[in-house]
């Protein structure tokens, strides 16, 4: 003990600072050190299951960006099949349109060929007749003028002769 005493130190303070030391550590432990701890493990847990859950939105995202282009690219696929198929029933729709308008143009034209050639036809009826008139009055006048013999033979040669041409 000679030496605790050379350095000026007292044995009961010493117990009792130590003792105080204890006391405090205890209670530093207990009441801060330990919550805090605490507090900061539950933290760090957090922004563990924070960044597993950031992983794991990431990796979702991808997959919900990789299901929508096949999804957009389906779509895609299924509106070009079908426009084809819009095309095709516009292409048959005017095939059928335009076949039916010839149709008809074709049976408007014969039905007006038809009208022409009895027009004509009554036309022609009507001009023969009226040329048959007009000979008939030509002859009726010839003959009442003053026949000879030598002028009915020189009509008779006449017609013969156009009628040979």
């Amino acid at each position: 003990m000679g030496l605790i005493e050379a350095l000026g130190l007292d044995g009961r303070i010493l117990l009792a600072q130590f003792l105080n030391f204890a006391v405090l550590l205890f209670v530093l432990w207990r009441f801060a050190y330990k919550p805090i701890f605490k507090i900061l493990e539950e933290r760090r847990l957090k922004i563990d299951q924070g960044l597993d859950d950031a992983d794991a939105a990431a990796k979702s995202l991808l997959l919900t960006e990789e299901e929508n282009k096949q999804l957009l690219i389906k779509a895609r696929q299924e509106a070009s099949l079908i426009i084809e198929a819009a095309q095709q029933q516009a292409d048959e729709r005017q095939r059928e349109v335009v076949a039916k308008a010839e149709t008809e143009i074709n049976v408007i034209t014969e039905k007006e060929r038809a009208k022409i050639v009895a027009e004509k036809e009554k036309m022609m009826s009507q001009l023969k007749g009226e040329v048959s008139a007009l000979v008939l009055a030509g002859l009726q006048q010839f003959l009442s003028e003053n026949m000879t013999d030598k002028r009915d033979q020189e009509v008779i040669s006449k017609i013969v002769t156009n009628l040979e041409k």
